[in-house]
């Protein structure tokens, strides 16, 4: 029955959308990053013009169906899953066009951070993007949008100058900025996806540097003692962040071997000199990696070593916060709990994840500016915990996992009164001043989702109360 009434659906849909829209069935719904939180929709729709988004929404609310937006599909944390009916895939909504002149770039809804990064590096630009080549610019960028080139341009919604978004009754609105609606231009920079579905935007883009060219560095720790994570731990902590650096970090069991390891990837924009001075005290020879590689990467490249742990499918509900300290006894516990949950099986992929950028550009935009915050702005270290499975019987122990690890970082690596995360990884029932600050501000961004979403069609981040 349920096939009748999507074929019903689609017949009727289609006939109000371009030829080149396309539909599937709920047997071939797109798969995401994390099938903890996929939907399970009637049916699944491929738009192949901003006019399709609209038709799609005024057909949807028209028969009283839920639907969703997805690019990438790598958002963990989807809210109200269950009662989504219609999946509105964007990839179709990929084109990218570099102004050279003005240096900007207008990218469509569905456009992925590799096509972006394509596109401007022909160009010899650079934008602020993800470190993830398969997931969503928009989807990324909307909730604050860290990345390598943080230090350098700030976040990315601070590289945002205007976007089209079709609202929850189906109404296609072009050009927003802060001159043209300065109350959803603040809110949308930071909690974006719950007003509204992106169709288009258009960012900042800068000249390359170094001819492009970026040094990074993959440093392995293999079986480590306590006393090894301890000081590789304290090589980080201690280190100066300027601009042209970032860092990623992980514990995970790695194949083939599956050994417990540590996972450094330092970056630095400019010369291997400059690199090796600037990460001294982690590349110093004390700490006796098991393996390292140093390598020069023009930026289209840099993302390649992620591509498989950002690869679709299994459960992967993770939780993030956003923590001040790698508090070395806490951060033995969460190994531990890493390792414990690992032996689950099929669960070996499990992993905790530790990205630190400079933040002082991003600290120099007003606080008023976006509903993103100075006190999340500031955020030292972004920490995910990322349990990966595949059977569902695993749910529960996952969640008591996740919370586990979350708790420990609130009450020892940061500020117990003051929790804050990133909102593109924040657990399901993570306060919303975890996210946006003050009471004050949250009250803030309620007024303005109960005027544009005041029957709170697109749920997201933010739940009417």
């Amino acid at each position: 029955m349920e096939n009748v009434q999507s074929n019903v659906y689609a017949s009727e849909l289609k006939f109000r959308l371009s030829s080149d829209a396309r539909f599937a069935g709920n047997e071939d719904t797109v798969i995401r990053y994390d099938e903890s939180s996929a939907p399970n929709p009637i049916f699944t729709v491929f738009p192949h013009s901003e006019e399709d988004v609209v038709q799609i929404v005024k057909y949807c609310r028209e028969k009283g169906l839920k639907c969703f937006a997805q690019s990438g599909g790598h958002n963990s944390r989807v809210r109200n899953h269950k009662s989504i009916d219609v999946v509105i895939c964007m990839r179709s909504l990929n084109h990218v066009s570099v102004d050279e002149s003005s240096q900007t770039v207008i990218l469509g809804g569905g456009t992925i951070n590799k096509e972006v990064i394509d596109a401007v590096t022909a160009k010899k630009l650079e934008v602020a993007t993800g470190v993830c080549n398969t997931v969503g610019v928009l989807g990324n960028l909307l909730h604050g949008g860290t990345g390598r080139f943080t230090g350098k341009y700030g976040l990315g919604i601070d590289n945002l100058l205007s976007v089209n978004i079709v609202d929850a009754t189906g109404k296609l609105h072009k050009g927003i900025n802060e001159t043209t609606d300065p109350e959803l231009w603040w809110a949308i920079r930071g909690a974006g996806s719950s007003f509204g579905i992106v169709t288009q935007a258009t960012i900042k883009a800068y000249p390359q540097s170094n001819e492009g060219l970026s040094w990074t560095c993959t440093l392995m720790f293999s079986n480590p003692s306590a006393e090894k994570i301890g000081k590789v731990l304290n090589a980080i902590d201690a280190t100066v962040m300027e601009e042209r650096m970032s860092l990623l970090c992980s514990f995970a069991c790695l194949p083939p071997t599956g050994h417990p390891s540590i996972v450094l990837v330092p970056w630095y924009y400019g010369s291997e000199g400059e690199a090796e001075k600037a990460w001294e005290r982690i590349l110093d020879p004390l700490l006796e990696p098991d393996f390292k590689q140093a390598v020069m990467l023009p930026t289209d490249k840099l993302n390649e070593g992620n591509d498989a742990s950002c690869a679709m499918g299994g459960r992967k509900p993770s939780v993030g916060m956003g923590i001040e300290r790698l508090d070395v006894p806490s951060f033995l516990e969460i190994w531990d709990l890493c390792l414990e949950f690992g032996k689950n099986e099929g669960a070996g992929g499990s992993a905790i994840l530790i990205e630190r950028f400079p933040k002082e550009k991003a600290l120099r935009v007003s606080d008023d500016a976006t509903v993103f915050p100075h006190s999340n702005r500031g955020i030292v270290y972004e920490v995910v915990c990322c349990p990966v499975y595949k059977d569902s019987r695993l749910d529960e122990e996952a969640k008591v996992f996740s919370k586990k690890v979350r708790d420990i970082w609130v009450q020892r690596c940061g500020d117990p009164e003051k929790p804050r995360c990133y909102g593109a990884s924040a657990g399901f029932d993570e306060p919303l001043e975890s996210m946006f600050g003050s009471k004050e501000r949250v009250q803030r961004l309620l007024d303005i989702k109960r005027k544009w979403d005041p029957e709170n069609y697109w749920g997201a981040l933010l739940d009417l109360p």
